[in-house]
């Protein structure tokens, strides 16, 4: 006569807990810093720190440097693709893995025909912004498809050395921008560390919770 069977094997189940809560918590710094926070006094007739807003319509009458260029164009998208990469990550979600990738490609594509290839529209003369504007554009390109095609536990592991990598490119734009740290205040880190929280919720990926 057979045994009784005994009590079924409780099985690990994934739950996106720590990882998740990362990044609540980054986008909840991304979203103070970019709207709420004083980043920097920018010019003579600036000497109060202005909010990031501010500093975005302040460049949009014309955008100098690599600071100008970044607050101008890549500020607020790449904030938002960064809190959408780092969801796909802890979730482990193909659904938000192809959003992110699909509006990173539109985006590129933008910049490319936007700031890439004007001079095809007139005089074949290509500016050195928009030489280094088009090679930027079509290295992350390569980044993105990449990432689109690598596996779960890999793309976690990708995902957050991108965010690691964004916190450095908005650290080097912020230094640009009010030339030097001396002045910049607590809402110009904002982003970075922002940024930071993510990348830790991309390493961490899913949490994990014995259950049946």
């Amino acid at each position: 006569m057979a045994p009784p069977p005994g009590p079924a094997p409780r099985r690990s189940r994934r739950v996106p807990g720590f990882g998740l809560a990362l990044v609540l918590l980054g986008l909840a710094v991304q979203v103070l810093s970019l709207v709420v926070l004083p980043w920097a006094p920018l010019g003579a007739n600036q000497p109060a720190p202005m909010s990031m807003p501010e500093i975005w319509r302040l460049t949009a009458d014309g955008a100098h440097g690599f600071g100008g260029w970044y607050v101008l164009l890549f500020s607020y998208p790449l904030a938002a693709l960064g809190i959408l990469l780092a969801l796909a990550s802890v979730l482990e979600s193909a659904a938000l893995k192809a959003i992110w990738g699909g509006l990173a490609v539109i985006g590129l594509g933008i910049l490319i025909l936007r700031y890439g290839f004007g001079p095809f529209a007139g005089e074949l003369h290509f500016t050195t912004q928009e030489v280094t504007t088009a090679t930027i554009a079509a290295a992350a390109l390569i980044v993105v498809v990449f990432v689109l095609r690598t596996a779960v536990s890999t793309f976690r592991r990708v995902a957050g050395l991108i965010l690691l990598g964004l916190a450095g490119v908005h650290l080097g734009a912020v230094f640009d921008l009010a030339n030097g740290v001396d002045q910049l205040s607590i809402g110009a880190y904002g982003p970075a560390i922002g940024y930071l929280l993510t990348a830790l919720a991309a390493f961490t990926g899913p949490g994990r919770l014995l259950g049946l």
